[in-house]
């Protein structure tokens, strides 16, 4: 399995001023389902993964399990509620299935995307988002001090996990500049992936406008994290 369609890289390396953000100690990615368990203990002995954070709503999660191994520590800390991104039990949380699902009804297509301006704002914002924040820079940090190596994750290790990344990597005085690159490096992972995805909606609804969308959506938008990085510093 390629780390690019895991969207995986160590944050590690990252500069600030006096030192460097420790190697093999965080981690981030999308969503590990898409390995086989064999895969996925494969990868956790390589990184020496010692716990895993689920960024992921229950929903999520219950649909696209992390195939982890037994040793390794998993905790759910949800940056969202299902409601929030229009998750349910009926719908699913995977985008090509809602796609094929809902292929003749562009305009309930277009109602489920997120309004990403606002999603990113409540991120830091909204109550619960911003205690569960906390939460996981708090439990990355506290994991780092004892020397455990932790990978955290979303669905396609972009928008939560992009935050989380934003809020540790300011948590070490890391500047804008560096936090936005780190962010925009999903980019080179997401491009052939997202190109792949966007063929399959353009054949699945005829719909350009669709297709438009979909590319929008499943890549890193820089205005985005630097709206959310003037957020969380006035927060």
């Amino acid at each position: 399995m390629a780390k690019a369609e895991l969207n995986l890289r160590d944050l590690g390396g990252i500069p600030f001023d006096g030192g460097t953000i420790p190697r093999g100690l965080f981690l981030r990615s999308g969503k590990l389902s898409i390995l086989n368990r064999e895969e996925c203990a494969k990868l956790m002995k390589e990184y020496h993964v010692d716990c895993v954070i689920d960024l992921r709503t229950p929903v999520e999660s219950a649909e696209f399990p992390d195939p982890l191994p037994e040793n390794v520590v998993y905790q759910q800390i949800p940056l969202l509620k299902d409601a929030a991104v229009g998750i349910t039990h009926e719908t699913g949380s995977d985008p090509m299935t809602i796609i094929r699902n809902l292929r003749k009804h562009p305009e309930k297509l277009k109602e489920m995307v997120p309004d990403f301006d606002s999603l990113y704002t409540d991120f830091i914002t909204d109550g619960y988002s911003r205690a569960q924040l906390d939460k996981t820079v708090e439990t990355l940090r506290a994991n780092a001090e004892k020397g455990l190596t932790t990978l955290f994750h979303c669905t396609a290790g972009k928008d939560r996990t992009g935050i989380v990344s934003m809020a540790l990597l300011k948590s070490y005085g890391v500047s804008n500049g560096e936090i936005i690159k780190d962010y925009m490096r999903t980019n080179r992972n997401a491009f052939w992936p997202t190109i792949k995805k966007c063929l399959g909606v353009g054949l699945l609804t005829r719909n350009w406008s669709l297709v438009k969308t979909a590319y929008k959506s499943f890549m890193a938008d820089r205005r985005l994290i630097e709206k959310a990085i003037k957020c969380y510093e006035l927060s």
